[in-house]
């Protein structure tokens, strides 16, 4: 029998230790079950020690480059002696090799099959398994056993490898490997170093360590190792399923589906077929299919999602009335007939299908569908082979609806509540308190609230912002209105109708009225007049007329298919609008980090027809960090810092929106701290107490504020303004004025400005600086 080996330039085993082939030891064995008289096997023990002994050659060491074809019968005696009679060659994987090396000499037909690859030499590396990996694995089996032999250390060996083979049909098998070296003697070359046991294995020994403690050359392997392998696909599958559904996450999900998806055929044994998991999760009650997992599907994926939520819906139908696996050896248009969520599977030479719902607790969680382009492929046969899978399969759908659960808290924790993380743990420990008190004496949860924490307040306005509103909705009804008048005169120019001639005037004459500055209510009844007098009669003659159908199809085509209005006035300044709002709150929302960097704080954004938003710092919003007073002036620097950057971002934007906006930039300075309380019932913070009330009014009040006597607005495009009631408030922001105008931000000179009294507030002045529109961007 020929000796399988590795290529010899892999591992150079040679070099590492001498290593023979031996009987001994197996003979040695042999003579230790015999002498127990009641085993019924002793005789046949006997029989092959005497066999060997009459031999004397066999009882001397064989170099492992030997031919041992002199040596067959002995061999023969040996593998019976060691693998039962109902060993089959051909169905069972074994081997006998060299002590520590990747040489095989004598080993059953499969085992040559599947670990060769040409039958001359051995797959030395397992697939995914680098070479390094198993030269360490090697190291660490080698001295498992000189420390278990020569110096009697308990030892836990781990001599199962597991083995990744890729089959000629194109799938995958797992096998264990199991090296047993109970047939290896380990011999010493005269004097060994002495170890302790307790000091050895009191710290961690790397493969390199030991080897310098006991280098290889002074020991010599004799003997043989039995190799054995055992599929075990169905169970390192199951493993890997569970590894998958474990670790399963949002950044993961999709991979984790296409991951279990190659493995489902190798667990039904039917490696040419594919397989899908779509989930169905639950939204308010109602499973809903998400994209990510349906574009490849082969009901599913059409392509066209109104299509694709009808075919789901079909498919929920079915599945409620008949929840068994629907199997379809042979696919074709008469077999799919009957469920038209099917329709598409022959187009994509699908041939034979099986659909298998996953249910739990008579809830649909989502459907396994396997394919095949061959007919009869797939039948009920292999789906027992599921059985063990099945609750994986469940796991791991609900695990995608928790991710989902996860995935729609965060959106509406990100986007319509006002907890974040800097004031989160103080509603955690509310929480906390709540479940910690017994049931039967809870009341109310206690109240939310931070102590002496300091407001900042900034808005950014989109100047005559409803003017620019109120052009574009007269613009768009000037323009309707015109095309009613000329569609009404060329339709008299073919039929002669007296109330055409009466809708002509009355056009005319709210044409000839409209304001150049819309009156409140105005567009309502001109609207009115064009839905309730003028569409009904034209879409009347449009269908009664062919021969008007030209012009008023014209009219109707200039209409927005959403609003029934000419409307792309609106639509232009909606656009620029939401243009501007969009990179202001996208430029804040990056700063957030950076000012949540420094020291937590509470911030809060807004959308009126521009952005406002209002920020709390103090001792009482961060949890461990020590506050000073350092932080609220730094942060007010950052205030002053990003409305010059706003104000230079949109002057830039300006010029590429349909219609020019122009901003307004204002801060509002209040030093004295506050307190501030979440309302339950709006969601929100609210501030707390009678003094700290004026400082919500100021809020409410300044955003359209004159200069007093002047009658000019205190906002003003390309300026910054910035409210105070105090002189060290104004003589805290000249600071920081001045910082940025030496870094050429903000132009030189400040005006200082007297405002116009507010209801209920009085004594308010203003700093005013410009920007400075081209300075690069910092």
């Amino acid at each position: 029998m020929k000796v399988l080996t590795a290529h010899p330039g892999v591992f150079n085993d040679d070099k590492i230790i001498e290593s023979n082939i031996s009987f001994v030891p197996f003979l040695n064995f042999l003579k230790e079950k015999a002498k127990h008289e009641d085993d019924p096997r002793s005789s046949f023990y006997n029989l092959i020690i005497q066999k060997f002994e009459n031999n004397p050659d066999t009882l001397k060491s064989i170099p492992p480059d030997a031919d041992l074809s002199a040596y067959k019968e002995y061999l023969d005696l040996l593998i019976a002696a060691i693998f039962p009679v109902t060993a089959d060659s051909s169905k069972d994987i074994y081997g006998i090799g060299v002590p520590f090396k990747f040489a095989i000499f004598y080993y059953s037909d499969l085992f040559k099959k599947l670990f060769t690859e040409d039958g001359n030499e051995l797959t030395a590396i397992p697939h995914g398994i680098s070479l390094g990996k198993v030269k360490k694995d090697k190291i660490a089996w080698l001295y498992k056993l000189i420390l278990e032999r020569i110096y009697h250390f308990p030892v836990n060996y781990q001599n199962d490898i597991i083995h990744t083979i890729e089959t000629p049909d194109g799938g995958k098998r797992y096998v264990k490997v199991n090296i047993d070296p109970r047939f290896v003697d380990v011999k010493a070359k005269g004097e060994l170093p002495q170890l302790d046991y307790n000091q050895f294995c009191s710290r961690q020994i790397t493969p390199e360590t030991i080897q310098q403690l006991l280098p290889t050359d002074l020991f010599t392997l004799e003997g043989f190792v039995i190799w054995t392998v055992k599929d075990v696909t169905q169970s390192e599958t199951l493993n890997n399923i569970k590894g998958l559904v474990m670790n399963m996450r949002t950044s993961n999900e999709v991979e984790s589906y296409q991951k279990l998806e190659k493995m489902i055929p190798s667990i039904l044994g039917i490696p040419d077929i594919t397989a899908h998991l779509v989930p169905f999760p639950k939204v308010n009650g109602k499973n809903v299919l998400e994209e990510q997992f349906s574009n490849t599907d082969p009901i599913l994926g059409v392509g066209n999602k109104k299509q694709q939520q009808h075919f789901f819906q079909l498919l929920l139908d079915h599945l409620e009335s008949h929840p068994t696996p629907l199997i379809i050896p042979d696919v074709h248009d008469a077999t799919v007939a009957a469920h038209g969520f099917l329709k598409y599977l022959p187009i994509k030479n699908i041939k034979s299908f099986v659909l298998v719902p996953i249910t739990h607790k008579n809830e649909i969680l989502g459907v396994l569908e396997l394919a095949s382009s061959i007919p009869n492929k797939l039948n009920a046969n292999p789906l027992w082979q599921l059985q063990n899978t099945y609750p994986l399969l469940v796991l791991m759908l609900n695990r995608s609806m928790n991710i989902l659960e996860s995935r729609l808290n965060e959106v509406i924790k990100d986007q319509f509540t006002a907890l974040q993380p800097s004031v989160e743990w103080k509603f955690v420990d509310a929480a906390w308190n709540y479940l910690l008190t017994p049931q039967e004496e809870r009341k109310d949860i206690e109240s939310i609230s931070f102590d002496e924490v300091y407001p900042l307040y900034g808005a950014i306005d989109i100047r005559n912002s409803s003017v620019q509103q109120g052009n574009a909705i007269r613009e768009d009804l000037q323009e309707q209105l015109e095309l009613i008048r000329d569609t009404l005169e060329t339709i008299g120019q073919t039929i002669h109708l007296p109330l055409l001639e009466e809708l002509q005037f009355k056009t005319n004459d709210i044409l000839n009225n409209l304001s150049d500055s819309l009156q409140a209510g105005e567009d309502l009844k001109v609207n009115e007049f064009m839905d309730q007098e003028i569409q009904p009669v034209l879409e009347h003659l449009c269908e009664g007329n062919e021969a008007l159908k030209p012009v008023l199809q014209n009219y109707f085509a200039k209409m927005d298919k959403t609003e029934g209005h000419v409307f792309h006035h609106r639509r232009e300044y909606e656009e620029s609008l939401s243009a501007i709002n969009m990179a202001i709150s996208k430029y804040l929302e990056k700063e957030q980090h950076y000012i949540q960097s420094s020291f937590p704080c509470y911030f809060e954004k807004y959308r009126t027809d521009g952005v406002e938003y209002t920020i709390y710092i103090g001792q009482s919003i961060a949890q461990e960090k020590k506050f000073d007073p350092l932080y609220l002036r730094n942060l007010r620097l950052w205030q002053l810092s990003s409305m010059a950057t706003i104000a230079r971002l949109t002057h830039k934007l300006s010029p590429k929106l349909k219609i020019p906006l122009e901003t307004t930039q204002m801060i509002l300075m209040h030093s004295a701290p506050i307190t501030i309380s979440f309302r339950s019932d709006e969601r929100r913070f609210d501030v707390e107490g009678a003094y700290n009330i004026r400082y919500e009014i100021i809020k409410k009040r300044i955003d359209k504020v004159h200069i007093k006597d002047t009658g000019e607005r205190l906002t003003q495009p390309g300026t910054i303004a910035m409210v105070y009631s105090f002189a060290r408030e104004m003589e805290e922001f000249k600071k920081y004025i001045s910082f940025l105008q030496s870094k050429k931000i903000l132009l030189p000179d400040i005006e200082m400005l007297d405002l116009e009294e507010l209801q209920g507030v009085s004594g308010l002045k203003a700093l005013r600086v410009k920007v400075n529109m081209e300075v690069s961007e910092l």
